[in-house]
């Protein structure tokens, strides 16, 4: 018998999980059990999350991989009784693993958790998380930070915000630094990651803090009691701690001068989104920007859209949502021009934009 703490509650398992050695704990009353079963599930109608299949059964929920009904998760409906299917053996890993970790998420998710997809290290005892979509470079400026201030990660992917009162928590899931760490400290701050060759911090409403929260944290769709729970910890979370949209990039001196600008509180004033729409693909065909429109944009459009330097980086800034002004600091850090040709040419190509349905306030 194995028994592991994860921030809020304890999980009495059968089977040893690897990658959850660092969260051993002592014997204790359990919030959640996970046993093994022969059990086949009952027939029913299976929907996707990613590349997994769920299926509603009377008691609960049954995880597998499509195709595959012989091996896979029971869970019942409070997520606190897990059944491994077709377990080969005494260690959990792979698939099986990923199935256990969606259980505890839910089962957190019930107890004032989120998982928010951000990368999470602690300075001087209070935790600092960096979140973004993928790709904007998240990871990189949590690395900065950690290099110029001797920072020490929490996790580098999935962290655990406990909502109230807020802290970060290390879990026994993560990315590719595979970072198992057993701790947890106050969260300081949330920053939004944005691109910019220039550093400052801009402040976010209450609608911005949760939509971008709603974007990144976890959120369990197929579980209706579940997924409502969630949204009320986004609410809460969306309210409560600082959460920050910073622009910046991934050198040392933009981490030391991002970390003075907000010590010395140096926030610019919130300002409303502009998003584009899907349904385009640019590209950089013989040095020619061409906006390709694709789906129902076909139609729509009857033909590409050539985009110059300029438009084109605006299109590209506008792939996560962006103020005008942020728009219009990326042009000028970009671009030799006057600031007022700069915004009276921008204005019209946001609004010429607009017009043809390709951008919509976010």
């Amino acid at each position: 018998m194995y028994c592991y703490r994860i921030a809020g509650i304890t999980l009495r398992s059968y089977y040893e999980l690897p990658s959850f050695e660092s969260f051993v704990c002592g014997a204790e009353d359990a919030d959640v059990t996970l046993e093994g079963t022969d059990d086949l599930p009952e027939t029913g109608e299976d929907r996707f999350t990613g590349p997994f299949a769920h299926r509603r059964i009377t008691d609960g929920w049954f995880f597998h991989m499509p195709g595959n009904e012989r091996q896979g998760l029971f869970a019942s409906g409070d997520y606190a009784r897990l059944r491994l299917l077709g377990m080969q053996g005494s260690v959990v890993s792979g698939v099986a693993e990923q199935f256990v970790r969606i259980a505890l998420e839910c089962a957190l998710v019930r107890r004032g958790y989120v998982t928010l997809h951000s990368s999470a290290i602690v300075i001087d005892g209070e935790a600092y998380a960096f979140t973004g979509p993928s790709g904007i470079g998240k990871s990189t400026r949590a690395d900065a930070w950690m290099d110029t201030f001797k920072a020490e990660r929490i996790s580098g992917d999935r962290p655990l915000i406990r909502v109230s009162p807020p802290e970060a928590y290390g879990v026994p899931w993560d990315g590719k630094e595979k970072c198992f760490r057993n701790v947890h400290f106050p969260l300081k701050v949330i920053f939004d990651v944005r691109r910019s060759d220039t550093v400052y911090i801009r402040a976010m409403s209450f609608s911005q803090r949760r939509k971008q929260l709603l974007r990144q944290c976890f959120l369990p769709m197929w579980d209706t009691e579940t997924a409502a729970a969630q949204m009320a910890n986004i609410m809460k979370l969306a309210a409560g701690p600082q959460i920050l949209r910073i622009f910046c990039g991934k050198t040392e001196e933009d981490a030391r001068m991002l970390r003075e600008a907000f010590r010395k509180g140096r926030i610019l004033k919130e300002e409303p989104d502009m998003k584009a729409k899907p349904g385009f693909v640019l590209r950089n065909v013989m040095n020619e920007h061409i906006l390709m429109p694709t789906g129902d944009n076909v139609g729509v459009f009857k033909g590409a859209v050539l985009l110059n330097n300029v438009a084109a980086m605006v299109w590209e800034k506008l792939q996560n949502p962006v103020s005008k002004d942020d728009l219009l600091r990326a042009v000028l850090d970009r671009f030799d021009v006057e600031e007022a040709v700069a915004s009276a040419d921008l204005d019209r190509l946001l609004r010429d934009m607009m017009e043809k349905g390709m951008i919509v306030d976010d």
